[in-house]
């Protein structure tokens, strides 16, 4: 047997091995539950996913790219479920869709505003049986969280929303709102492959992020609508430097979906920065205009309020900086000169270094600097790293785990702090050594159908980026 051949069967294998886990995911009911079992499988999935992505680097291209399309399809079939358990963020989805198909804004009120008593749904809105024997909560509970404020979410989140609604994906319930989800995580798959054999790279590394946990589990089993914006952000830099007005204007896009790719416009900015500019503020005043105009500043919902949740503004919530001492305003001006130093050393890397590579750099550290336990915020860099061809930087989505799972189910405590700060610091160190020791993938051209490769260019004759 081959030595090809024997990677292509131990990456089938751990492959499987993370099939299992995805599936046993549907299974805990909730991480209000059995969340230790819950942890612990979530990061078995992602040790076999490290593994069935060396051996994917070793097998033979035919094996590799079945490999591929059969695991894409497979760890998504298997994560889906009637009731998501890690994230009930989809309920306010669905609430936001049916606020504005009766024709009111979902800026104006919270779910449990009288004005809005009329639109409860009992999925949504459960009686007091199901409130305490499966949601665990009192009699005259909703399924939606932080139920007493008003939407966070931007504009065009909330075109999707509509959507779903429109479509019916309530009528479905959760089952509905992951396949909206799955049109977008597909799509952005879709998308990578195009990219990376349109660069001349090997296609199977958009395995990166389709085959990722992140992936499977946030961008399709709880629907997270980042996994639409990371659709966008990818758009954005494929387009970098090519078409500059369309590269901002789809990173407008994918920020009024989701606000934290904002953070990614230096990267934009190596050619023609004012029309980048232009077109990336011009599709958020568009976005935000009507809303403003109706309630002004009420469009901001609960920001304000979810970054004290969070101790942003406090300045309490930087993980990486906790160990050292550091707390309250001098961890915030530390880690505001840390971002600022990576954002220098990416803006004199514009034109030399490809945009992935300097979205992914930026990103990267800015998750790594504010810590953020929610897994789903790290889907963007999930896919960047799969464009990049680097699949080290997959640590900090997977260091989120701990910390999410230390946090939710008791609430913020000393112990979280330091699992979270652990968890962290290990990504850091397994980026650092991988940079140190060439982590990235020999992404060699290969011949599949798409534009011929420019020599010298390290793109194609009509890429998008």
């Amino acid at each position: 047997m081959r030595t090809t051949d024997r990677f292509a069967i131990g990456g089938a294998v751990a492959l499987s091995l993370g099939v299992a886990m995805a599936y046993r995911t549907t299974q805990e009911n909730s991480i209000l539950g059995n969340s230790d079992r819950l942890l612990t499988e979530i990061m078995v999935w992602w040790l076999a996913f490290a593994v069935a992505l060396v051996c994917l680097r070793r097998a033979g291209l035919r094996a590799a790219l079945v490999l591929v399309l059969l695991g894409t399809v497979a760890l998504r079939l298997a994560a889906i479920t009637a009731v998501v358990p890690l994230s009930d963020d989809l309920y306010r989805y669905a609430w936001d869709g049916q606020v504005q198909a009766s024709g009111t804004s979902p800026y104006r009120y919270a779910p449990t505003a009288p004005e809005l008593a009329e639109l409860r749904t009992d999925w949504l809105f459960p009686g007091a049986q199901e409130c305490e024997q499966e949601i665990g909560r009192p009699a005259g509970c909703t399924r939606i969280n932080r139920e007493e404020v008003r939407t966070i979410y931007p504009p065009v989140a909330q075109a999707w929303f509509l959507l779903g609604h429109t479509l019916g994906a309530s009528e479905l319930r959760d089952l509905g709102w992951e396949l909206m989800a799955l049109v977008a995580d597909l799509a952005t798959a879709a998308l990578l492959w195009r990219l990376l054999v349109a660069r001349g790279r090997d296609p199977r590394w958009v395995a990166v992020y389709a085959w990722s946990p992140v992936a499977v589990l946030e961008a399709v089993q709880n629907g997270h609508v980042d996994g639409l914006a990371t659709f966008f952000v990818v758009l954005a830099v494929a387009l970098a430097g090519r078409r500059p007005g369309w590269s901002g204007a789809a990173l407008g896009v994918a920020t009024m979906i989701k606000l934290y790719p904002v953070l990614l416009l230096p990267v934009l900015l190596s050619r023609r920065p004012l029309r980048v500019s232009t077109a990336f503020v011009a599709v958020c005043i568009a976005g935000y205009l009507p809303h403003v105009l109706a309630l002004g500043g009420d469009v901001l919902g609960f920001l304000p309020d979810y970054l004290q949740e969070e101790d942003y503004a406090s300045g309490d919530r930087y993980l990486l900086l906790r160990p050292l001492g550091l707390a309250g305003t001098p961890a915030t001006l530390v880690a505001g000169g840390l971002g600022l130093a990576v954002l220098a050393v990416v803006l004199r890397r514009l034109g030399t270094a490809r945009p992935e590579d300097n979205a992914l750099l930026l990103f990267g550290a800015a998750l790594l600097l504010a810590t953020p336990v929610q897994p789903w915020y790290g889907l963007p860099l999930a896919a960047l790293a799969a464009l990049a061809v680097r699949p080290a930087w997959l640590a900090v989505p997977a260091a989120a785990y701990p910390a999410f799972f230390a946090v939710v189910p008791d609430g913020p405590s000393s112990e979280a702090q330091q699992i979270g700060s652990a968890a962290f610091a290990a990504a850091l160190l397994l980026v650092l050594v991988a940079r140190q020791v060439g982590h990235r993938p020999k992404a060699q051209a290969v011949e599949l159908p798409g534009p011929p490769v420019v020599k010298g260019g390290g793109t194609t004759s009509g890429a998008p980026g």
